[in-house]
């Protein structure tokens, strides 16, 4: 075929020889999956006269059905293969070494074999059928090594002779290809000529905008939540519709949508307009959709930042205004007191008490007095709503402006935020405000909906037939910012702010995966068993913790007042260890990083994962080298600028490979190479066995004005910070994906990466502070299959929750006890472990779905199921805690590995005073990733 010079090469040496070649470490399942033999064939085996023959035609068999390769291709059975071979047909396995010695006999059982059980070699319609197969797979993904994969397993289903590994990645190559043309004819096919125009433009400089082009102005960082940061992202919305483009066909797989619309991230103008035209459109249409929709996320985050904002602002006024005038305000409290104690003590005696109080306070001081404390009064209830109407005024026409630009969607036919927000507008374009509950507008009286204003906005926003316009408009603002959040209001051509049901595996398909018992989840019981087993398991536990109680070393104690103690964890590390650390890191070589990272590199070749964006080729010779100065310039956070100083490189070479070679994906495939080489390391065992995990978040300043960075005095002092979420496994090294949060946000990141992450990594038990803990959380990780132990913080105060009463606890009755709402649990049943199944099949990130069930307790039934079976799961997991001192070590163990590895990120990310000086969150997670594979290939 004419260009086969070009096509990639997929496979590196290890993938080669793991597809073609069996596996020495085959376990004994795996044996007697694909080698156990029929009565037929065992009666074929057995034409043979000597046991040599018998034994070397039954291997020939037995290589034929896996890996489907001939005796001549696989260069070793490994003698557990062999053995179970031979006893199978009661041939010494001795016998295998004199097989062959006359060379045609191989050839002459090879072809009896094809004969006789019906193998064939692959020939062109072969080809063509596992083309058609695979083509499906290839509309979703276009990484070669599953269509590699599967197209070996559908050749050796079909008995068919697997060709030579480059005819193969030749085939997938050619799928990968007609795939990708029948994407693009698919985005593209419904553009317009005009629209196709447009599309164009945007790769222009724009003298309207310095100079710059559109695509690089849809593309900017929203700046500090502002009313000025949320008219611009309305802007770039705005011309986003204007544009009118069609969405991706809902026929697409997401998956493919979002690969395309990630690579046109990484490309600028220039080189987008160097691309044929169907794929430059192509890219633009998916990347400009994604956009368009982190845009109205990014709208719709400042605009519930911006209202928080608002009403902070009033409390602080409030908070200023007590402490400036406390001084004054205690004097004339002092005064009137007096003045009140004279009064009554008078009354109690028989005197006068107007005269009584006049002796003590004279007329004109407790006069000046009252006239003075009117200025210093506040609400009853020290509400501070009223200080916000001044902070409100210059925000209105921006908020105004958002609501129009967006596509609210109620799930309720009548919604008064809406309806209020509504009115406001009419009045608007009329130029006019809310004054009263009924107006006059163009001799039509229209009445003013009052639906959203609650009790606490209804005392500053009416008074009589009159309304004050700000509040008015200021509560239904609120109203809308809450309804949104729970859910009662979608936002279309939004991501995160979808209707739920958008989110989650659709009915049927998940009725369809239940009935097949492919949901991935590790409770497949109905709800009735898990309550009776839960009951069960806290009733023994809670049975076990009574009878340990001073009796069992480590377990809770009583003290003489008759109060629970959880003992603290002795130090069980003893000196000679902490004496012989020291020596062992004596010993450790001191390496360059770039030195190191190579190194590991020789090991692992995990560099080979940076493939280009277009090519697909690996770096290598120079362009690996400047790759290793791009990483370590990213992820110690000195910038490509400082790093190019430090270097034999420059800026330009450093940024080239950061855009062509640096994309989410590799950095991903990168880091899970990484991982899976230091789990098969004979020196890991030591530390961990792959199944334990744990994770922490570590705070970072933000040394900019980035969009998601926070006030926290507490971390940031004065300034403002994030929060990096780190996943850490028992073996001392980081998986996943990091991700910037939050400082408030840990339990929501928990899952994400539990479920998804690309290692061989097989976690079963998970560790967190108490930050990471929630009743969701406890959930979700038992439907999900993982053991969930946090250390939380005073643990004994929490309340313990059981199914049925059991009875008196004994000395347990210090704690508190109460019953779950087992109903809820069986009600809601199927839709929790709907809502699981959808996190682990990966229709949505958890952290995603855990923020929506988060944000509406009250409304969202599944929500509040959820917390009430985490109740359950947290209950059973803090009875055993209480007891098992071997627990609570384990715990402590795993958190302190996962700050060993946040004290080493601290140690790297030391550029810039250890800041984030991204604004955009893309770059900062950018910056995050290079961190974690340079704290993975340190630990390789």
């Amino acid at each position: 075929m004419p260009g086969y010079d070009k096509i990639p090469t997929y496979l590196n040496p290890e993938q080669r020889h793991a597809l073609t070649q069996i596996p020495p470490d085959l376990s004994d399942r795996d044996i007697a999956r694909y080698y156990t033999f029929t009565e037929k064939e065992r009666d074929l085996i057995n034409r043979r006269r000597c046991a040599s023959n018998r034994l070397g035609f039954a291997v020939q068999l037995a290589l034929l059905k896996f890996p489907g390769r001939t005796l001549m291709e696989v260069k070793e059975v490994p003698r557990a293969l062999l053995n179970a071979i031979a006893e199978q047909i009661d041939v010494p396995a001795s016998a295998f070494a004199s097989y062959g010695e006359r060379e045609n006999t191989l050839y002459e059982h090879l072809d009896e074999l094809r004969r006789e059980c019906g193998f064939r070699a692959c020939g062109w319609k072969d080809y063509l059928s596992v083309a058609r197969a695979l083509l499906s797979d290839a509309m979703e993904s276009d990484r070669p090594l599953p269509l590699i994969e599967t197209a070996l397993e559908q050749l050796r289903s079909n008995s068919i002779l697997a060709p030579n590994m480059i005819r193969v990645e030749r085939l997938v190559w050619i799928v990968l290809k007609i795939a990708e043309q029948r994407l693009l004819s698919t985005l593209t096919q419904s553009l317009t000529p005009e629209q196709r125009t447009r599309l164009d433009d945007l790769l222009q400089a724009d003298t309207s905008i310095r100079g710059a082009t559109r695509l690089s102005w849809l593309r900017q960082a929203p700046g500090v939540t502002s009313p000025k940061s949320i008219k611009h992202l309305v802007e770039r919305l705005l011309f986003l519709r204007e544009l009118a483009l069609p969405a991706p066909p809902k026929t697409l797989h997401q998956n493919r949508v979002l690969q395309l619309a990630r690579k046109c991230s990484k490309y600028q103008a220039q080189p987008l307009l160097n691309l044929p035209r169907d794929r430059r459109h192509a890219l633009l249409v998916t990347h400009l959709f994604e956009l368009s929709q982190d845009l109205t996320d990014q709208a719709l985050d400042q605009f519930d930042r911006l209202l928080g904002e608002l009403q902070r602002k009033g409390e602080r006024r409030q908070e200023k205004h007590l402490r400036l005038n406390s001084r004054k305000m205690n004097s004339h409290l002092t005064i009137l007191t007096k003045a009140a104690e004279a009064f009554l003590l008078a009354r109690a005696e028989g005197t006068d008490p107007v005269q009584a109080l006049l002796d003590t306070v004279p007329e004109a001081q407790l006069q000046a007095t009252v006239d003075s404390a009117k200025q210093f009064l506040r609400p009853e209830d020290l509400d501070s709503l009223d200080l916000i109407e001044s902070r409100y005024v210059p925000m209105r026409k921006t908020l105004l402006l958002l609501y129009q630009a967006l596509d609210c969607q109620p799930f309720r036919r009548s919604e008064p935020s809406l309806q209020a927000l509504e009115h406001v507008s009419t009045l608007a374009k009329h130029r006019r405000r809310v004054t009263a509950k009924e107006q006059k507008v163009d001799k039509v009286k229209m009445h003013a909906p009052l639906g959203h204003l609650t009790p606490r906005w209804r005392k500053y926003a009416l008074e009589g037939e009159k309304i004050t316009s700000n509040y008015y408009e200021a509560a239904a603002f609120d109203a809308l910012k809450g309804r949104v959040r729970s859910g009662d209001i979608a936002v279309a051509g939004s991501r995160r702010y979808r209707p739920f049901e958008h989110y989650l595996l659709p009915a049927t398909d998940f009725e369809r995966l239940a009935e097949k018992q492919q949901t991935r989840l590790a409770i497949n019981s109905d709800a009735e068993a898990y309550l009776t087993a839960k009951q069960q398991e806290i009733t023994q536990r809670l049975a076990a913790l009574q009878e340990s109680i001073g009796k069992v070393e480590g377990s809770l104690i009583l003290d003489e007042k008759g109060h629970l103690h959880l003992p603290p964890l002795e130090k069980a590390v003893p000196e000679d260890v902490e004496r012989l650390k020291k020596r062992v890191y004596e010993l450790l070589p001191h390496l360059p990083l770039a030195d190191l990272l190579l190194e590991v590199d020789v090991w692992t070749g995990f560099l080979r994962h940076f493939t280009h964006l277009t090519s697909k080729d690996a770096p290598f010779g120079t362009q690996k080298l400047e790759l290793v100065a791009a990483l370590m310039g990213m992820g110690m956070n000195l910038g490509l600028e400082k790093m190019a100083e430090s270097c034999p490189y420059t800026y330009h070479q450093l940024s080239w490979s950061v855009d062509w070679h640096v994309r989410e994906e590799t950095l991903l495939a990168a880091l899970a190479s990484l991982d899976n080489f230091v789990l098969s390391a004979p020196l890991s065992s030591a530390w961990g066995d792959g199944t334990t995990s744990s994770s922490d978040g570590m705070r970072m300043r933000v040394g900019v004005n980035a969009a998601n960075a926070e006030y926290n005095a507490k971390y940031f002092g004065f300034g403002r910070g994030t929060n990096m979420y780190i996943h850490a496994a028992d073996i001392w090294v980081p998986y996943g994906k990091p991700q910037i949060i939050g400082t408030n946000e840990e339990a929501l990141y928990v899952v994400d990466a539990l479920c998804h992450h690309e290692s061989d990594l097989h976690i079963q038990e998970h560790y967190t502070d108490t930050g990471g803990a929630s009743d969701q959380v406890f959930a979700l990780t038992a439907l999900l299959g993982f053991r969930f132990a946090p250390r939380l913080r005073d643990a004994l105060s929490y309340r313990l929750y059981l199914v049925d009463e059991v009875g008196e606890y004994g000395s347990l009755n210090t704690l508190q006890f109460s019953q779950v709402n087992a109903k809820l649990i069986t009600e809601q049943w199927d839709e929790m472990r709907r809502v699981a199944s959808s996190i682990r099949h990966g229709t949505v990130s958890a952290s995603l779905l855990m923020r929506k069930l988060a944000a509406y307790p009250r409304q969202n039934r599944v929500a509040r199921a959820l917390t009430e079976m985490g109740k359950l799961e947290r209950t059973a997991f803090l009875l055993e805690y209480f007891r098992d001192e071997a627990l609570r070590r384990r715990v402590l163990i795993g958190l302190n590995k996962g700050e060993a590895l946040h004290a080493l990120a601290r140690q790297l990310f030391f550029g810039r005073l250890g800041e984030l000086r991204d604004r955009a969150f893309e770059d900062q997670m950018h910056r995050a990733s290079c961190l974690h594979l340079l704290m993975a290939a340190i630990a390789a």
